[in-house]
């Protein structure tokens, strides 16, 4: 089937949304599909193996542009696309113009919805019923329950299927037995935005480090424009031998951290999904996430991790964890012998089941899909 996956944000930009949309668009055409990226991020330096060929609407700048209906509705047919998978975060004006096409061309369209709308959610509300949303022939999907919830709000009660993100939980596996002798380390893997809150846990681990020095390690991976003011916090604290900023790391780099973390912290409760979540506790280390969050749908309190319903709860989650190292080896040996319940197989299935859906609901393509 040709499938083109609409995205504002790609490769070269790396993010949750670039590389899941990539990763499941290779996984398609690995098993005969045929997809293809439409999307405003202008091409750049970075090649991936095995890319799946992108439609490229920018020759520079963007990704967030807006582009005339017409325009990607020719764009569309020029391709001979068969069905429509629009990716929407919190702003994203080519994904929205090609969910609304749906209703205009009758293209099979589906809907995935990567971010959490709590905080705009009286802004996406009206702008879902200033165009009517609710009533475009198209099948609805978030990352996890949570977001989910908040979009069937906005859309006043239309049917959003949750569709999980995808990984591949072999290729994150740490075999038992691997960590280092010493203090605990913690890790987490963020983008450096105030969204995530990387401030806030830096804050709390260097109260932490401040009432019992030496006490453990602590790694934060990502780049950002937080990361100079927090690599500056870290430095006038004299807690760089105990606190470490890396910037972006590429998956093996972040890996192999994996390998010797203790705890994982995932600390932002607007996290739609959780990706590098599920990524650690692959890995089997345990996590530790805010309640709130995305992460809970395949966290459980006391069996893969621990769920706390406040940033202050966060803390006293740690500080008893760090007393407690029987507690942890207890989960990491839980998470490293039992794989998560979201794989790659999973999440294609439950897109495969939307796909159907938005087939049949659609006035075009009875019978696309194999």
């Amino acid at each position: 089937m040709r499938i083109a996956h609409v995205t504002d944000v790609y490769l070269p930009r790396v993010g949750g949304v670039e590389l899941q949309v990539h990763d499941l668009a290779a996984r398609q055409q690995a098993r005969g599909d045929d997809p293809i990226v439409v999307t405003t991020t202008a091409s750049g330096p970075v090649v991936v193996a095995g890319d799946v060929p992108a439609r490229r609407l920018a020759t520079d700048g963007g990704p967030y542009r807006m582009v005339r209906g017409r325009t990607l509705a020719d764009t569309l047919r020029g391709l001979d696309v068969q069905l429509v998978h629009a990716h929407i975060s919190a702003f994203s004006p080519l994904a929205w113009t090609a969910a609304r096409l749906a209703a205009e061309t009758g293209v099979p369209t589906v809907v995935s919805v990567h971010s959490m709308w709590t905080d705009i959610l009286p802004l996406v509300r009206r702008y879902a019923r200033w165009q009517r949303a609710r009533q475009w022939p198209v099948s609805w999907s978030a990352v996890s329950s949570v977001a989910a919830a908040v979009v069937r709000e906005a859309l006043d009660g239309t049917g959003v299927a949750v569709v999980p993100n995808g990984i591949d939980p072999a290729a994150w596996h740490t075999p038992p037995g691997f960590l280092r002798p010493g203090p605990p380390t913690l890790i987490s893997v963020m983008r450096m935005v105030r969204r995530k809150r990387p401030d806030a846990l830096l804050d709390l681990l260097l109260d932490l480090r401040h009432d019992r020095p030496g006490r453990f390690r602590a790694v934060l991976v990502g780049d950002g424009p937080l990361l100079p003011r927090l690599q500056q916090h870290v430095i006038a604290a004299g807690a760089g031998s105990d606190i470490r900023l890396t910037g972006a790391l590429e998956r093996p780099a972040i890996r192999r951290l994996l390998s010797t973390a203790s705890l994982y912290v995932a600390p932002a409760p607007r996290e739609s999904f959780g990706i590098a979540a599920l990524e650690a506790r692959s890995a089997g280390v345990p996590v530790l996430a805010r309640a709130e969050s995305g992460v809970a749908d395949f966290i459980r309190p006391g069996v893969e991790g621990w769920l706390a319903d406040s940033e202050q709860t966060l803390g006293l989650v740690i500080d008893g964890l760090l007393d407690d190292p029987d507690r942890l080896a207890a989960v990491a040996r839980h998470n490293r012998g039992t794989a998560p319940s979201v794989d790659w197989q999973v999440v294609l299935d439950a897109t495969d089941a939307l796909y159907e859906r938005a087939i049949r609901t659609s006035a075009y393509g009875v019978g696309l899909v194999r």
